[in-house]
């Protein structure tokens, strides 16, 4: 017999496994909500007819929700809060259907991920989903929607996921910021914005990010370098506008790329420029990151990219990366570049992601960006502008992430941690990471989600590559529902107080940290409704 229900999007539905129902849910007017439909047939059914009855049709879109392999469950010690600890089909990509008609498996659960968004009317509306496949019966399910009537206020968090050219160039086989190449980094740009994402790495030069070293990835460089006769000159033209560009598709903050390299500042990064006429490597793994050379060439380059920046309207919000995840042996070579860098940009805030709390008392990081397993000593000091970020690395301990093997729960959850812990800005290494650990390679992200085994499934990215874009994912639609959630308590705080705010998310267990919070699905929707029933209320 065919089945069909309704489902919370924070079910990731199995292809064996009966979902959990849920009939309703509730939402502000200006909030993007999401729910499922989930059916089976008892033969594979092609063409299936999707038919939607509502008052709120229009508000309404649909995808198919396919599924990968989660190969790499775990990399570190688990902690049991897993959706699975063995590999498995993974539900994930959220694909817009062919001449919109849904597919069905064999005897398999197969899922329609349904997306409500834009200035609704308030009040309870019905949503009935028709499927009607091929010499079949029509099939049924309803699905009520409580639109209550306020508006989540704007999120203040700065948010940004590291932006990987390469992959765009290799993947789609194009040459970097070539016209086609541009079309389709437009839509991944897009993508991010929809999803809460305001800040973008720049590309001031080939960002020293995940590369083996001695080796190279492919050069992605807005800034131009001229070396003719022992003087430096550059053209900040490609660079400026690329800025502006993405600030037009929504961008507010920028990230310039690291100008030494990971996890020590211990070499320059790549850097191509015209020498006497001709294209060559000037900088890279083999250029120590003091050295004579390299200290002239950012002499020249810093003020000049200084006041090119400032002129433009721009400078005010750039953010400049020295070296990412320097470690504490490192702190020397990591004091002098600093020291290199504030000679020119005194008043640029160095902004790294860091482990060690002793490069921010130092005062060697103005805006630490700190992995939430190690973000304690920063909320206890009380850090001004503390971003926060996650990685593969935090994977036991009940510490939110967005790894395939996890609930949607789990990745969720960070929205809530980010208002609980007052958190100024979010940071992700992986949007669209299609390479091999340390890039030794380009993978296919639908056929390797792990690095080839470096990483755990679905650290690298959030997005896959479509035809001609960015193809959303389960965890990226979930991830912003959780900055969603951040929005909604802000909204709430204005209404009732901080104090009140975090005494209701203690009700539901809910606690300091970011690793302290109810592992049911039922608290955290039940906790949001409350939340917006004390906001419609006042």
């Amino acid at each position: 017999m065919n089945e069909i229900y309704t489902a919370s999007s924070l079910e990731k539905v199995l292809l064996h496994k009966k979902p959990r129902i849920e009939r309703r849910g509730s939402m502000a007017k200006n909030e993007t909500f999401a729910f499922q439909v989930v059916y089976k047939y008892n033969r594979f059914a092609n063409d299936i007819e999707v038919e939607i009855e509502s008052p709120i049709k229009e508000f309404i879109t649909y995808r198919q929700v396919e599924y990968v392999a989660c190969s790499t469950v775990n990399l570190w010690e688990g902690d049991g809060f897993y959706l699975s600890t063995i590999p498995y089909a993974c539900p994930d990509i959220l694909r817009p259907l062919k001449n919109g008609r849904a597919k069905g498996r064999a005897c398999e659960y197969s899922t329609l991920w349904f997306t409500v968004k834009g200035n609704l009317p308030s009040g309870k509306h019905k949503i009935k989903v028709t499927l009607t496949a091929p010499q079949t019966e029509p099939i049924s399910c309803t699905y009520t929607l409580e639109v209550f009537d306020f508006e989540l206020k704007d999120s203040e968090l700065i948010y940004t996921n590291w932006f990987h050219y390469d992959a765009i160039a290799n993947y789609y086989k194009v040459e970097m910021f070539s016209k086609k190449y541009n079309e389709i980094m437009d839509s991944y740009i897009k993508t991010a914005v929809s999803h809460g994402m305001n800040m973008l790495l720049i590309p001031m030069f080939t960002p020293p990010l995940d590369t083996r070293v001695g080796g190279e990835r492919k050069t992605a460089q807005l800034i131009d370098v001229y070396k003719n006769g022992g003087e430096y000159s550059f053209s900040f033209d490609r660079l400026i506008e690329f800025m502006n560009h993405v600030e037009s598709l929504g961008i507010k903050h920028f990230e310039m790329s690291h100008l030494f390299t990971q996890w020590g500042a211990k070499a320059a990064p790549k850097i191509i420029a015209s020498v006497d006429g001709r294209k060559k490597r000037i900088f890279g793994w083999d250029t120590p990151s003091t050295s004579a050379e390299y200290s002239e060439f950012l002499s020249c380059l810093l003020p000049a990219l200084r006041e090119r920046l400032i002129s433009e309207n721009l400078y005010s919000r750039c953010r400049f990366h020295l070296s990412d995840e320097p470690w504490g042996e490192v702190i020397e070579s990591y004091r002098a570049v600093h020291s290199l860098f504030k000679k020119y940009m005194p008043d640029a805030p160095v902004t790294d992601a860091l482990s060690h709390y002793e490069y921010y008392k130092e005062g060697l990081v103005d805006v630490p960006v700190c992995t939430i397993k190690s973000i304690e000593p920063f909320l206890e000091s009380k850090a001004e502008n503390l971003f926060a970020y996650y990685c593969c690395a935090e994977s036991g301990d009940m510490y939110p992430n967005r790894y395939m093997a996890y609930t949607s729960l789990r990745n969720r959850v960070i929205g809530i941690m980010l208002y609980i812990n007052k958190i100024s800005g979010f940071l992700h290494w992986g949007y669209n990471f299609y390479n091999t650990v340390l890039s030794d390679e380009a993978i296919d992200p639908y056929m390797v989600n792990d690095g080839a085994g470096g990483f755990q499934s679905g650290d690298a990215f959030i997005v896959y590559p479509g035809e001609c874009g960015a193809l959303d994912s389960i965890r990226h639609e979930t991830f912003y529902d959780g900055l969603q959630d951040m929005r909604l308590l802000y909204t709430l705080e204005d209404k009732i107080g901080r104090e009140a705010t975090l005494e209701l998310l203690k009700k539901y267990g809910f606690g300091e940290g970011f690793n302290t919070y109810p592992h049911d699905e039922k608290s955290l929707i039940e906790v949001r409704y409350e939340a917006q029933r004390l906001i419609a209320s006042r």
